[in-house]
């Protein structure tokens, strides 16, 4: 079941003329680009809760990592550069983000394999979404458990249950680890590439692992799937 959590506080577009073919105003944008289009993009991706960076009007790395997301959550083939066409999808973004409605659980961490993306749900609402690269599938040899393994992140149902501070090395040197399994968690990490790559942790960048710090905590449930399941719909109210 899917649907009572929506994108809150989406702002309404600045009332400019949308082009499509022929019309100059209407530009693609790319890493390196300054100037108002990328702040009107900064500023209508944050209240998406894609882009958690300060509003710059450069469209650096973190910016194209947002676009990545905003991609992803359309369902539409994930790139880093911002299309002219991309300005109209701006404009009829599914508020639904579908995921999975859980009304026992207003603060979760739901991980959208198929997508690539992690979405932060607070009281009930998405504080944000985050692009990841999940586990490869490719078969490596484990330094941790002593044989060869598949690259493969769990799917189903944990918590958070444990938080390092800063980097730590056992043996992959990993930045802000979030332990879900005794194997496995979320973390921060240099690459982060818009395909699946670990060897089965969630990967997000550096940057967005440190902004989502503060919201996270020991405890947290986190559910990890390829496509969004059932759950329990809400009990009707007792009068």
């Amino acid at each position: 079941m899917t649907g009572s959590v929506a994108l809150a506080g989406v702002p309404a577009l600045a009332n400019e003329p949308i082009q499509v073919a022929g019309y100059p105003e209407q530009v693609a944008l790319a890493e390196g680009d300054t100037g108002p289009p990328v702040i009107r993009l900064q500023y209508t991706l944050a209240g998406l809760h894609m882009y958690n960076g300060p509003i710059t009007g450069d469209y650096d790395q973190r910016t194209a990592y947002a676009v990545r997301a905003f991609h992803a959550y359309l369902g539409i083939e994930p790139s880093y550069g911002f299309t002219a066409l991309d300005w109209i999808r701006l404009e009829s973004v599914p508020t639904d983000p579908e995921i999975p409605d859980r009304w026992d659980e207003p603060d979760r961490i739901e991980v959208d394999i198929g997508r690539q993306l992690l979405f932060i749900v607070r009281d009930g609402e998405i504080a944000g979404i985050l692009p990841v690269s999940t586990g490869g599938g490719y078969r490596y040899y484990s330094d941790l458990r002593g044989r060869h393994v598949i690259a493969y992140t769990p799917h189903g149902d944990f918590t958070l249950l444990y938080h390092q501070y800063g980097w730590s090395c056992l043996p992959t040197c990993v930045y802000k680890y979030w332990g879900i399994t005794s194997i496995y968690g979320i973390h921060g990490y240099p690459n982060v590439p818009n395909r699946p790559v670990s060897h089965g942790c969630i990967r997000v960048t550096m940057a967005d692992s440190r902004w989502m710090e503060p919201l996270l905590y020991v405890g947290m449930p986190l559910h990890v799937w390829d496509t969004a399941p059932d759950t329990t719909p809400e009990p009707p109210p007792r009068y």
